[in-house]
């Protein structure tokens, strides 16, 4: 048995499979933005971001080495020279690979942070300066509500607590505390 193939996309292809996970990293950084005010946080993720790249890159590097991808011709926009390493070396992938390495990146974060989000809540502390001093996690469990706050270093409890986000308990937590709700 052949496997399923559609070919109506020509080198749009790739592009095309690429989009919803471009549309999910867009819904993620609008719904997170909260999170983006922090300055200290955005140079960990800039960080974060920029070692995963060239980690990315490096791995495309050894699979054009090794011929682990073989791209036909003509099957995508267009080749590029592997940013950093293949100035070097030559080796080129489809930009569309390197789109993907650019986008999967920071989608990875924003779905480890609502993973977290989904037990526990997250609160940005701040020094004297509205800084981000560190970041804390509390346990809520699974079926409570859970939020992104911020409170000032030194103020210990709710009380003294902004928040920033408010997450209620998803779909499945609802139908299994229902179900668990004696009658």
């Amino acid at each position: 048995m052949e496997p399923l193939r559609i070919d109506a996309l020509g080198p749009w292809a790739y592009a095309v499979v690429l989009l919803p996970y471009a549309l999910l990293l867009a819904l993620s950084i609008w719904h997170f933005r909260v999170i983006l005010r922090l300055v200290n946080w955005r140079f960990f993720f800039n960080f974060s971001f920029v070692l995963l790249l060239v980690v990315g890159l490096l791995f495309e590097l050894l699979a054009g080495v090794f011929y682990v991808w073989s791209f036909p011709d003509g099957r995508h926009l267009v080749q590029i020279r592997i940013p950093i390493f293949g100035w070097f070396t030559g080796h080129r992938i489809p930009i569309e690979e390197f789109l993907w390495i650019v986008l999967v990146i920071p989608l990875f974060y924003y779905l480890y942070l609502w993973t977290t989000l989904v037990f526990c809540d997250v609160i940005f502390v701040l020094d004297e300066q509205g800084r981000l001093y560190k970041r804390e996690e509390r346990w809520v469990g699974f079926f409570g509500e859970t939020r992104i706050a911020v409170r000032r270093k030194g103020e210990r409890g709710r009380e003294f607590e902004r928040p920033l986000l408010t997450r209620p308990p998803g779909c499945v937590a609802r139908l299994l505390r229902r179900l668990a709700t004696p009658r």
